[in-house]
């Protein structure tokens, strides 16, 4: 092979090496951005993470849906005037199970969450040491957060101790027995549709509030209640996420 022959070679894999180098570069800030605090490198005081539920866009809303959103607002209102906060919402698909035949991703849209919750967490406990962490979620997000929590309990991971203060509301795994964290105006007979979770461990339940709203069939089970009840920012003018609100506002 004559060189003239061989400048079309180089030259691809040239374009090779480029391309392969600029797929690596991409994969490098992605796995950066799953872990890195919200704006960047910088690190605020308190960091709001938000987990939409099920069917909710991520666009608008912070990220976070219509729910979560509309806590974060009351948050960002009243937050200690000597604080900065940043907002995170989270990647995950949120799959909507109002169509049937999405349903069949409802726990693989779970697990991704759980995946990418925790190493959110991680990655602000270990790049913002001093950073406040709050997270809340709302239905399929709830679940997403109540998950996480029990994993970095069980693990006796000490991220956890970055976390000051976790809401949730209409988690499909709601608890009426977890005592110390079940919140609202429930009634005592009935769970979350998809098998309640234990008790959240003594780690962290100090620091979380469970709303579950009276006939909501997501957190009271289908023969107690209807999805017509199944939200949270116009009950009562929004009381549970006042609740909540306050509830993260004493710990930070």
């Amino acid at each position: 092979m004559h060189s003239n022959d061989r400048a079309p070679v180089r030259a691809a894999l040239g374009r090779r090496r480029l391309l392969g180098g600029g797929v690596v570069a991409v994969l490098a800030w992605l796995a950066f951005a799953a872990v890195a605090p919200a704006t960047g490198l910088a690190c605020s005081n308190v960091e709001f993470i938000g987990v939409r539920g099920s069917g909710e866009s991520y666009a608008g809303n912070f990220g976070m849906g219509n729910q979560i959103a509309a806590l974060y607002e009351r948050v960002q209102a009243r937050k200690p005037s000597g604080q900065t906060l940043q907002s995170y919402g989270l990647e995950y698909p949120a799959v909507n199970v109002a169509e049937w035949w999405k349903a069949i991703l409802y726990y693989p849209s779970v697990w991704e969450g759980d995946s990418h919750l925790e190493s959110r967490v991680k990655g602000d406990a270990s790049s913002c040491p001093s950073m406040k962490i709050l997270i809340a979620g709302f239905s399929q997000g709830a679940h997403v957060v109540g998950d996480t929590i029990e994993n970095l309990a069980k693990k006796n991971d000490s991220s956890l101790s970055h976390v000051y203060g976790v809401a949730l509301y209409g988690d499909p795994r709601f608890s009426k027995d977890d005592t110390a964290t079940a919140r609202g105006n429930y009634s005592p007979e009935h769970w979350g549709i998809l098998i309640e979770r234990g008790n959240y461990s003594s780690k962290i339940n100090n620091r979380l509030g469970d709303w579950c709203r009276l006939k909501d069939a997501i957190c009271q089970g289908f023969n107690a209640g209807d999805t017509e009840h199944h939200e949270y920012r116009n009950y009562e003018g929004g009381l549970f996420l006042q609740h909540g609100a306050e509830m993260m506002l004493s710990h930070i």
